[in-house]
């Protein structure tokens, strides 16, 4: 029988977590006084940045798209599923993309932070104009407007995907600062 290692272990409990958060939060894009905001692009961004393994983020966007399926077939609006919708391969794609980029700096210094916000905010904007641009061209919904006019109507949006991604992003970094200050504590009690 093949044992698992420990990076396997972790690697496991990392993503199953991400995971959950991912399906807590997935009926609502910016939350209300019931529920959280949507913690997706966030979850993909931190399946990159702890280094993951590259079908992680696969699971992840078949699990978003069955957490889809499910609340629509449970009477939440289906507007944004359109022709759109695989867009959202990229979308989430580039935010992995940013959170690995970062993934190998990650300490407490402050080039780390710099380099930690750039990649969030890049990873963002990426991923926001991937799923607006493509939303525009392939939903359906905007034939009377023009490029121009859908741009101002949604750039008010990305503040919004940005400050939680962020807050996301950074919870997890934390976790995952305090999970490792306290594994190193643990680990130096014993060896002396």
């Amino acid at each position: 029988m093949k044992t698992v290692s420990r990076a396997a272990h972790i690697d496991w409990l990392v993503g199953v977590a991400l995971l959950l958060v991912l399906a807590v939060t997935r009926s609502g894009h910016f939350g209300s006084s019931l529920k959280l905001p949507d913690a997706s692009w966030a979850m993909f961004w931190l399946s990159g940045a702890l280094a993951l393994r590259w079908w992680w983020p696969m699971l992840m966007m078949a699990a978003a798209a069955a957490i889809d399926y499910f609340v629509i077939s449970h009477g939440v609006s289906s507007y944004c599923v359109t022709p759109a919708y695989p867009f959202l391969i990229p979308t989430y794609l580039s935010l992995w993309f940013m959170g690995r980029w970062v993934s190998t700096s990650l300490n407490s210094e402050m080039r780390s932070l710099l380099k930690i916000s750039v990649s969030i905010l890049n990873g963002v904007t990426f991923a926001f104009i991937i799923s607006n641009v493509s939303f525009f061209v392939f939903a359906g919904y905007f034939s009377s407007m023009s490029a121009w006019q859908f741009s101002t109507a949604v750039i008010k949006y990305w503040p919004g995907y940005l400050l939680h991604t962020a807050i996301y992003a950074g919870t997890g970094l934390l976790i995952r600062y305090i999970v490792m200050s306290v594994r190193t504590g643990i680990t130096t009690q014993t060896a002396s």
